[in-house]
């Protein structure tokens, strides 16, 4: 069969979603709205962004479109509940539900083997062959896990800024660039929604002082958990280990060097693996997913 000429694909994050379509005519055109995740929203939070991503032009005549949507928090056992969710408020008849990881293996990877990972609010990693994902390890969120993600570092940096762990110039810009006490991070860490996006927020404070040698080992030591807990599992060998998202994208050279000390081979970095998922589906997918409704 052949390949959709009329399809979306949905990249959802913690933070952002990005909806790209290509239109039967060949056009392209994309909306961005509100990240989306299943086990951090409800499904009147999941709708209200839905119905947001519906109004964009993106969306126009869109019944017999093909949704190709992959997403953080879209874990097996939750795909069909998202399916439906996505299908009753965009009136397309054919949808398709994977987790964002499956999307980025897909983008980094095409058809070789390799090591995906997703750096950005948070963190998450496959061991991929070329067709199918045969290992992943649990990234189990900001709490437990997401070690080198957006959230971590964040955490690691606001936890150091108020233990007075950290150099006080460093201590001093923190809080002439927020103006936040402790008081204020402990209200919007432990009492208001969307903690992990809080704390990636401070992912840029991070870059612009990137230079500051004790931000050089706050982010070694963060990155070095990553892999020493999410790659190194995998016995990668001389498998390419290839990164998606901001805090990769952003921090590629404290990742490459943490990846390096570690003698691991170093791949691609992506910020967006929208264009990476967009190409997989035009090559490769048949016409209609098996879901319908």
């Amino acid at each position: 069969m052949e390949t959709p000429k009329d399809f979306i694909v949905a990249d959802a994050g913690s933070t952002k979603t990005t909806w790209f379509r290509v239109f039967p005519d060949g056009r392209r055109d994309f909306a961005v709205t509100p990240g989306i995740n299943p086990v951090l929203q409800d499904d009147e939070a999941i709708r209200h962004t839905l119905e947001e991503a519906v109004a964009h032009p993106v969306f126009g005549h869109r019944a017999d479109t093909c949704i190709y949507y992959y997403g953080a928090g879209c874990l097996p056992d939750q795909c069909r509940h998202m399916e439906e969710l996505i299908a009753g408020t965009t009136s397309c008849r054919h949808v398709e539900v994977k987790s964002d990881l499956w999307g980025a293996a897909r983008a980094l990877c095409g058809h070789q083997a390799g090591i995906a990972c997703i750096l950005g609010t948070g963190a998450n990693s496959c061991r991929f062959n070329g067709t199918d994902i045969t290992r992943h390890i649990a990234p189990l969120g900001y709490v437990l896990g997401d070690e080198g993600s957006g959230a971590a570092l964040g955490k690691r940096l606001v936890a150091d800024i108020l233990k007075g762990l950290l150099p006080e110039d460093l201590r001093r810009d923190f809080h002439t660039t927020y103006g936040w006490d402790e008081a204020d991070i402990i209200r919007k860490v432990y009492r208001e929604p969307g903690a992990n996006r809080f704390l990636a927020s401070f992912s840029p404070f991070l870059k612009a002082h990137a230079d500051h040698p004790a931000v050089q080992e706050l982010l070694a030591e963060c990155f070095d958990a990553f892999f020493a807990r999410n790659v190194a599992p995998y016995a990668p060998g001389t498998l390419p280990v290839h990164f998606t998202g901001s805090i990769a994208f952003h921090f590629r050279k404290a990742i490459t060097q943490a990846a390096q000390r570690r003698h691991l081979r170093v791949g691609h970095f992506v910020k967006d693996p929208i264009e990476g998922m967009v190409k997989y589906h035009e090559e490769n997918l048949p016409s209609h997913p098996d879901k319908t409704f």
